[in-house]
C-alpha cells in the first residue's frame, strides 16, 4: 500500500527504466546509489548493467519485494533510511557515485542540493523530478524558471532534459508532468569551495530587485561598489539576468577580499 504522505509514485513501465539506464550509461564498473527503491523495478535494471548499487529506501513495507532482489543479485544492497541523512562518501568504491532515482518530489529540492554539496564523490545525477523543477535546472537567463537552482546545477555541471512523462506511467499518477534530467559535474568543478552554493541563494533573495540589495546587505556598500566596477556591472543589474559562471567571478573576487 503506498503512502501518500510520502510522495509515492512508482513506475511500472519496464522499458521506462531501461530508457533511464540507458541515459545513464552505466557500466560493470560503476557504483550507482538509487534514492527511492520502491518495488524495486527500477532496481533491478540497475543490477543487470552496474557493479554495485546501493537502493535506499526509507519505507520498510517494501522489504519482501527489496529483499527478494538482494537474494537474486549480490551486486545489490538495500539500505532502509531517509537518504538526506545518509554520507554519500560511504558508497564510493574505487569509481565515484551516479545518482539514481524516482525521487519523491515533496523534497525535490533538498535532494539535488545534497547530490550538488557532496559532488567530490559524485559523476553525476539521473533524476525524475517535476517538469517545472527540470526546467529550473536548465534554465537560461532573463527566463521566469531561471533561479538559486538553475545556477547551482549549471556552475558545477552539465545539466540536461532527457525526456518527459505523463502522470498516467506513475503508479499513482502523480497532478504534474515528470521530466528525467541529468547533471555531469565538471572534474574541475568537484571541489569548488562549498560557499558559493549559498552565495547564490543570497544573490536571489529578492529576485526581482536589483542584484546591489542584496550583495550590500552581507558585503556592504563599499565593497559591493568595487565588485561592481570589476565586474563591469551597471547599477541596475539583477541576478536573473548573469550566466552562472559570472557569480562565480563575484564570489572569488568578494571572497579574495575578505
Amino acid at each position: 500500500m503506498l503512502k501518500k504522505g510520502l510522495s509515492q509514485h512508482l513506475i511500472k513501465d519496464i522499458n521506462i527504466h531501461r530508457k533511464i539506464v540507458r541515459f545513464a550509461g552505466l557500466k560493470k564498473d560503476d557504483v550507482v546509489v538509487e534514492i527511492g527503491a520502491g518495488q524495486g523495478d527500477l532496481t533491478l535494471c540497475l543490477a543487470e548493467k552496474a557493479g554495485s548499487v546501493y537502493a535506499i529506501e526509507y519505507d520498510t513495507s517494501f522489504a519482501p519485494y527489496l529483499e527478494e532482489i538482494e537474494k537474486i543479485h549480490p551486486n545489490v544492497k538495500v539500505i532502509y533510511g531517509d537518504f538526506l541523512k545518509i554520507t554519500l562518501k560511504d558508497f564510493k568504491d574505487e569509481k565515484n557515485i551516479k545518482l539514481i532515482g524516482n525521487i519523491p518530489y515533496k523534497i525535490t529540492g533538498p535532494i539535488i542540493m545534497k547530490g550538488i554539496r557532496e559532488r567530490d564523490v559524485i559523476d553525476s545525477m539521473f533524476l525524475m523530478v517535476q517538469k517545472e523543477i527540470a526546467q529550473r535546472v536548465v534554465s537560461k537567463p532573463c527566463r521566469r524558471t531561471y533561479n538559486a537552482l538553475s545556477v547551482n546545477c549549471q556552475i558545477f555541471g552539465k545539466a540536461t532534459v532527457h525526456f518527459y512523462i505523463k502522470p498516467q506511467a506513475f503508479i499513482p499518477p502523480p497532478k504534474v508532468e515528470s521530466a528525467f534530467f541529468s547533471i555531469k559535474f565538471y572534474e574541475e568543478e568537484r571541489y569548488t569551495e562549498a560557499g558559493i552554493i549559498d552565495f547564490v541563494k543570497a544573490c536571489f533573495e529578492n529576485k526581482r530587485k536589483l542584484l546591489r540589495h542584496a550583495l550590500t546587505r552581507y558585503f556592504g556598500e563599499e565593497r559591493v561598489e568595487e565588485l561592481y566596477r570589476w565586474m563591469g556591472f551597471p547599477r541596475t543589474v539583477r541576478a536573473e539576468e548573469l550566466e552562472p559562471y559570472i557569480f562565480k567571478e563575484m564570489f572569488m573576487f568578494l571572497r579574495e577580499e575578505e
